[in-house]
């Protein structure tokens, strides 16, 4: 896997050099950014966290957590409080959408399965396959569209004409490279810095939570007090493959209370009306009140209205109409069902090749977590959870 970092840092300095722009500051000197940057660059398909898991398991650790890993491959990081109830999952998902060799042509093209349910428009991005000789770079393409039929060139590319070109001539060379079926592939698309402390990389979703949760457990830390109960800060695998890392993690932490951490759905864009999704970069975190996969314990909802009004730090609503499906679901479903919500932050282009985030609503997002975490002592938890 270092393997595949240095590559992706490789990749970054020669696109910088080849624009002309510096390859490091802009904001690179905050250690966030810094965080950012080394998070979103980590190759984690669904099934394939290892990577991931590494940065996770290393700061959930040098924040002061107790660290496990379960038979998914998740990571449970639990911070023990004055008693061992009630117990807070706060869940953030590892995997990356991305695609998994499923055979090699006799030409040497590469014929592939996409992994969770990424943008239709895979021409012309650029991934990494990772094998177990080290990484190879790719390119998704397709007939040139000097040779489409006129009548062809509206409809776009059928997914099953797109290809990987890795530049071999057979499969014999693709073979050699160490290219076999099942092997992983992850996008490559650099962490850049862009106006007004907005930041575009690859696999915001769910690298956004992963770093929400750490810089969250970070602020509990600095203020030395021992929190009112135990706090899990859970990062799952395979929430892209029908949540099934939650599934299995949230069996192991048997949670009073959940709050799941993922990229909102900015609607501030054109062509988004306020009927699809009414989130906004820069307007602050947001909570959904529904989405297709869960909808969400309203005294809960209640409880973060009044906290982030207490603390004077906006916080968005969102009821998304489309699919999405995500771990809070999982948590609520557990045991005879338990209060779970979704905290988010606003999010252009997911599930694309690359997104953007907003700084402001990522900050908000950590102090609005970081607070809600010192309040939610036993009395609280059971008057949320009465109906």
């Amino acid at each position: 896997m270092r393997g595949v970092m240095i590559l992706a840092g490789v990749w970054v300095l020669t696109i910088s050099a080849t624009l002309g722009l510096p390859a490091q500051g802009g904001g690179r000197e905050d250690r966030v950014v810094q965080l950012m940057e080394e998070y979103t660059h980590a190759p984690g398909p669904t099934g394939d966290e290892g990577a991931v898991r590494e940065l996770v398991v290393r700061d959930l650790r040098s924040a002061g957590a107790e660290i496990s890993i379960d038979g998914m491959g998740s990571v449970i990081g639990v911070v023990r409080g004055a008693s061992d109830r009630p117990r807070i999952m706060v869940d953030a998902h590892m995997d990356e959408l991305g695609l998994m060799v499923q055979y090699i042509r006799p030409d040497g093209f590469i014929a592939f399965k996409t992994l969770g349910y990424p943008d239709p428009w895979l021409i012309d991005k650029r991934w990494v396959i990772l094998t177990n000789k080290g990484p190879v770079n790719a390119l998704t393409g397709a007939r040139d569209v000097h040779v489409w039929p006129v009548e062809e060139r509206a409809r776009g590319v059928p997914r099953d004409e797109i290809v990987l070109d890795v530049g071999a001539t057979s499969k014999e060379e693709a073979q050699q490279l160490g290219i076999r079926p099942g092997d992983f592939i992850a996008p490559i698309s650099p962490f850049t810095v862009m106006a007004h402390q907005r930041y575009a990389a690859k696999a915001w979703d769910d690298r956004v939570g992963l770093l929400v949760m750490i810089e969250a457990l970070r602020k509990l830390k600095a203020r030395g007090a021992r929190p009112p109960n135990s706090i899990y800060f859970v990062a799952t695998t395979q929430e892209e493959n029908i949540m099934r890392g939650a599934h299995v993690a949230v069996e192991t932490v048997k949670p009073d209370l959940g709050i799941a951490l993922e990229p909102g759905i900015a609607g501030d864009v054109p062509g988004v009306s306020p009927d699809r999704a009414q989130e906004r970069l820069g307007g602050g975190p947001a909570i959904f009140l529904f989405d297709s996969s869960m909808i969400p314990n309203r005294k809960l909802v209640e409880f973060f209205l009044r906290v982030a009004g207490d603390q004077q730090i906006p916080l968005q609503t969102e009821v998304l109409s489309g699919g999405y499906g995500e771990d809070g679901s999982e948590i609520q479903r557990y045991g005879t069902g338990r209060p779970a919500i979704l905290l988010t932050v606003p999010t252009r282009y997911t599930h694309a090749h690359t997104s953007v985030i907003d700084r402001h609503d990522f900050d908000g997002a950590v102090d609005l977590l970081a607070e809600i975490l010192t309040r939610l002592d036993a009395g609280t938890v059971e008057e949320i959870s009465r109906f």
